[in-house]
């Protein structure tokens, strides 16, 4: 991960001069070995021991201030051009680097809107307090969200490649599920299943393992962020599976569907057929939407009417979330303005976003539930998955 946290220092440096933030203080952190911080793989790249400062400014200087015993770590790391070791506190070196740079704003990695963004914890907070006390530095604090949002949010060349190779990973497995799918196997024995080739990959989960994968099988299957239960397969049910691997430091998350054949039927119910081509309508709508400058409430809004228009409930969640080194990868949001969601839809669309976009519904038969990854390109949106476009019916 060196060459990606190498790569975005040098970006953070550019949304620094374009967001006119002069300097940020992108880690301020103790023992992040034991509690890390989601900042570490965008600009930091390492963890310590001892009270450390990571800093980045405008006109492209870059300092570690760390404790003698992370300062080899640090050089060896590469992305930080000047390494400052310290042994009694952080706090001298820290006021020698500020007053050399006089910044007129300091950025500090939180946020209220981003979890991704919001990287300091409430103590750090206040030993920096401690540290500016009487100086003027106190007062200009400011939230550097902007900037840590949009360096997740821009993709680099080499980032996508990542994205794409977990994807790829993640098609592979997706086409042994249907293998599992027999009549008698449980929810549970198919996420077992699922995570024992996952491993056997050399891949990592992208999100924890009591989810991952999600497996519902018919209409009684607790749905949503809900472990695979002893609900058995049988014919005329519908099998769902939500899964995402982690490779090389990277994440996809992809949803299919199944359904399975009762004896004297040739395809699936009529409703459950309606169903699955309105949540299939609606992900196609919601793509052919997106585009650099909309915002992303505008992007859900358009998925969202077709699952309204067609007579359905409103969906409870949102239509996509942003993809990479986590599988909810902050920055902006294809959501709806609810307050749960904060500033995030109205964040502007840009190329270089990567996104889930997903919706699902109940039907009689099970949940449908479709995902698939995309990135906004410079007039459009480009798929990084093959859509699952047609309900497979599989015969048992």
């Amino acid at each position: 991960m060196n060459e990606i946290v190498r790569a975005k220092v040098g970006q953070a440096v550019e949304l620094l001069r374009e967001l006119d933030l002069p300097l940020w203080i992108a880690q301020f952190a103790r023992e992040t070995g034991d509690h890390p911080e989601l900042v570490q793989g965008l600009v930091v790249g390492m963890s310590v021991t001892w009270p450390a400062a990571f800093v980045i400014t405008a006109a492209g200087e870059t300092t570690a201030i760390v404790g003698t015993g992370d300062r080899s770590s640090a050089r060896d790391l590469g992305a930080y051009a000047d390494v400052v070791g310290y042994v009694h506190d952080v706090g001298p070196p820290l006021l020698d680097l500020l007053r050399r740079h006089d910044p007129a704003r300091i950025g500090l990695s939180f946020s209220v809107d981003d979890d991704t963004a919001d990287n300091m914890t409430h103590g750090m907070y206040l030993q920096l307090e401690r540290i500016l006390a009487g100086t003027s530095y106190a007062g200009r604090l400011t939230s550097a969200a902007p900037v840590l949002s949009a360096l997740r949010a821009r993709k680099l060349p080499v980032e996508l490649d990542r994205i794409r190779a977990a994807i790829e990973s993640t098609h592979t497995l997706l086409a042994r599920v249907p293998d599992l799918l027999q009549i008698g196997a449980s929810e549970r024995s198919v996420a077992d299943a699922v995570r024992r080739e996952i491993e056997q990959a050399g891949l990592g989960l992208a999100w924890d393992a009591a989810h991952n994968p999600i497996v519902n099988f018919g209409a009684t299957s607790s749905t949503g962020h809900a472990a695979p239960g002893d609900t058995r397969l049988d014919a005329g049910m519908l099998a769902h599976i939500d899964v995402g691997v982690q490779r090389e430091g990277y994440r996809s998350d992809l949803q299919r569907t199944w359904y399975i054949l009762e004896e004297d039927e040739e395809t699936a119910p009529a409703d459950v057929q309606r169903a699955f081509s309105t949540v299939l309508r609606s992900m196609q709508e919601g793509y052919r939407a997106l585009r650099p400058g909309i915002a992303g409430w505008e992007v859900d809004a358009v998925a969202r009417s077709v699952i309204v228009d067609a007579g359905y409930d409103e969906p409870e969640f949102a239509f996509g979330h942003q993809l990479g080194q986590l599988a909810h990868d902050g920055g902006g949001l294809l959501g709806p303005r609810w307050p749960r969601y904060g500033a995030r839809p109205e964040v502007p669309l840009e190329a270089g976003n990567v996104f889930t976009i997903e919706f699902g519904l109940p039907t009689r038969a099970g949940a449908i539930g479709l995902e698939e990854d995309v990135v906004v390109t410079s007039d459009g949106a480009e798929y990084l998955s093959s859509p699952q476009t047609e309900l497979v019916c599989l015969r048992r």
